[in-house]
This record gives structure tokens, C-alpha cells and sequence, in this order.
């Protein structure tokens, strides 16, 4: 292993802004309920946050291949 792939580990931009994009979803979407009595989800929403982690896992895997570089 040379030196720079020794000192590669940690998180880079790409993670960051992932994980500030979570965090920003999971603050602000539920706000988006809005007054009154809370009803469940529909199934167009509940298929966005699975979709949304699993773009993000890719993302991360395929940002995170050193491999191809």
C-alpha cells in the first residue's frame, strides 16, 4: 500500500454532501406535513427515502472505488 492510499481514508467532499443531504431531508420533509390531522404517507412518498438512500449508497460505493483510478 504507497503512502497515498494509506492516507485516503475518512470521508471526502462526496460523503459530506450525502450526508448533509440526509440529515436535510430528515429535518425538513417532515415539515411538509403540514397543520392539521396527520395522515399516512402516499406510497409515491414512501418510495422516495429508499429510492434516495439506495442513489446515495451507489454513489458512495462507486465514489469510494479507488480501483478504477
Amino acid at each position: 500500500m504507497t503512502r497515498v492510499e494509506a492516507e485516503y481514508g475518512g470521508w471526502g467532499v462526496g460523503s459530506v454532501t450525502a450526508m448533509l443531504c440526509v440529515v436535510a431531508l430528515l429535518i425538513f420533509l417532515p415539515l411538509g406535513i403540514g397543520p392539521g390531522p396527520i395522515q399516512p404517507p402516499s406510497f409515491s412518498v414512501l418510495l422516495i427515502f429508499p429510492l434516495f438512500m439506495a442513489a446515495i449508497l451507489l454513489f458512495l460505493f462507486l465514489a469510494s472505488n479507488t480501483k478504477s483510478r
